[in-house]
């Protein structure tokens, strides 16, 4: 079956955008520098030709100087490696250095108060970029951190993928980036992790998908296997996307194509979501969900500074069919988060829904010359029976203390925020109260756009207008005294049971990209 994707071919020397979050950084950075493309040169072609084998030669002995060779980074790390005979467990260890897209795995087994927190990377404040490959096991119940340093581990990789299944972490893909960001390496490579043993195990990978970062793996929710859908890999002079679903059967270690682009294994009359990176993905029953995502287009090549790429931030949602492996477009229900980049998201298993929380939406200002980021500190959830959204608050009534964990959030209220959109009781302590609160909570819940505003004419919820209906859907601001994590971007969230646990992630300050390191928790 063909195997749809959608490449982009670079006619300029152009930064990189971060598409495994889905956000384009660096054509921010370069506005907020004032700087501008160049168009090609009028040099003569014997002239660009001598200047381009001259310049290639200065930036090779560059990199190799300024330790921006990837190879050779890589290679030393495998070195130090090799060095390593036994695990070495550092319990009770300082915890894990800032930083961004890591996977953050929550274990169902063996370690059911375990979470895993695996790779990522962070960008200095000169700019560099720096890539873990380091492996820390959080004990949710102590909030305590354990480092484990084990023979034959994965090289070092962001924006890879790891799913818990049984006693095993598996992992798949990522990238490593040099210092400079100019040079990147996606990985194929297929990983698997004994929580028992705590030993690492590369696994035979022939037949797979191809190399990749920004993708998305679950577990199949009725099988031994794991799906993955979608990513990008970037050469530097071109990136592909790609929008197919590939099944991995756990028993046997195989790799079988399912869908790329359509039903029935992606044939030319399929349709399907469209090739993309960044996207949330859930699985439930018979169906893999995938929401929104990121990808790049080329432009007509006369946007501003010379621009020949467009960014898209999706937000549709496509339901595939696991047993008969088609895909098929799902209309928007309730109050869905808006286009945004850099969210993370998580299943909860105990009550069938996808929860989404953060990211960042760039707004261009002054006909694109600046750029203003809006960070956002907001979760919604969706229901994996209906699809249908819920805003979700983030924060309980002041009085309300009970089952909060140190140096975390205090606990909000997913339930009551699902009974407000169907008109039903709250909890006294729910902190959405009013009957007009309740009304333009039950308008968000199955309304979107001008439908709203008809809606709200239909409800009369009696003078208190916009700010009600266009709300986060709390109704009404956090407390003051309430704690509650900042607006961030490619930040990471995993649940166990009933609790959902948020690490790190990034901000901006000014110019620079901050990484995070905290750990916050909400009763769901």
């Amino acid at each position: 079956p063909r195997i749809s994707s959608r490449a982009l071919v670079r006619t300029a020397p152009r930064g990189r955008p971060a598409m495994g979050s889905g956000r384009d950084k660096r054509k921010k950075l370069a506005k907020r520098a004032g700087k501008e493309s160049e168009g090609p040169s009028g040099a003569s072609k014997t002239d660009r030709k001598t200047d381009k084998n001259a310049a290639k030669l200065e930036r090779r002995a560059a990199k190799a100087s300024a330790g921006d060779d990837i190879d050779a980074i890589l290679a030393s790390i495998k070195l130090l490696d090799a060095k390593r005979t036994e695990v070495e467990m550092r319990v009770d260890c300082e915890k894990p250095s800032p930083r961004c897209n890591c996977s953050w795995t929550a274990t169902l087994k063996q370690k059911p108060e375990t979470i895993v927190l695996f790779g990522g990377e962070v960008v200095d404040g000169e700019g560099r970029t720096n890539t873990f490959g380091d492996l820390f096991l959080y004990d949710a119940a102590r909030n305590k951190w354990t480092e484990v340093l084990a023979p034959n581990a994965p090289p070092p990789r962001s924006a890879h993928q790891a799913v818990a299944h049984g006693s095993y972490l598996y992992v798949f893909g990522g990238e490593f980036t040099s210092p400079s960001q100019e040079r990147f390496h996606h990985y194929r490579d297929l990983w698997r992790f004994d929580l028992e043993a705590n030993a690492w195990e590369q696994l035979p990978n022939r037949g797979g998908p191809s190399a990749r970062s920004g993708h998305r793996m679950v577990a199949h929710p009725k099988g031994k296997s794991l799906l993955l859908f979608g990513g990008f890999y970037d050469t530097g002079n071109e990136i592909r996307y790609y929008n197919d679903v590939w099944e991995l059967a756990l028993e046997t270690m195989t790799w079988k194509h399912r869908a790329g682009g359509g039903g029935g294994g992606g044939g030319t009359q399929a349709v399907g979501p469209s090739p993309r990176s960044a996207s949330h993905v859930a699985a439930h029953g018979d169906a893999l969900f995938v929401y929104g995502g990121y990808c790049k287009y080329a432009g007509d090549g006369f946007g501003e500074d010379g621009d020949v790429e467009k960014g898209v931030t999706h937000s549709d949602l496509w339901r595939l069919d696991l047993k008969t492996w088609r895909w098929e477009k799902q209309k928007k229900k309730g109050l869905a988060p808006g286009p945004r980049a850099g969210a993370t998201s998580a299943v909860h298993l105990a009550k069938k829904r996808a929860v989404l929380f953060g990211g960042v939406v760039d707004h261009e200002v002054r006909k694109g010359e600046v750029i203003i980021s809006e960070f956002f500190s907001d979760a919604y959830s969706m229901s994996l029976e209906d699809g249908r959204w819920f805003p979700v608050t983030l924060y309980a009534d002041k009085s309300d203390k009970k089952g909060v964990v140190p140096g975390s959030s205090d606990v909000g209220g997913f339930a009551e925020a699902e009974r407000v959109a169907r008109g039903e009781s709250v909890n006294q302590n729910f902190n959405v109260r009013d009957s007009a609160t309740r009304a333009a909570i039950k308008i968000q819940a199955h309304y979107r756009g001008y439908q709203v505003r008809k809606a709200f004419k239909l409800y009369k919820v009696g003078g208190q207008v916009s700010e009600l209906l266009y709300s986060p859907g709390s109704g009404e601001a956090a407390p003051k005294t309430a704690p509650r994590p900042r607006g961030r971007m490619n930040a990471s969230i995993a649940t166990r049971g009933n609790l959902l646990y948020l690490y790190g992630g990034a901000v901006e300050m000014g110019d620079a990209e901050v990484a995070l390191d905290d750990v916050w928790v909400l009763e769901l």
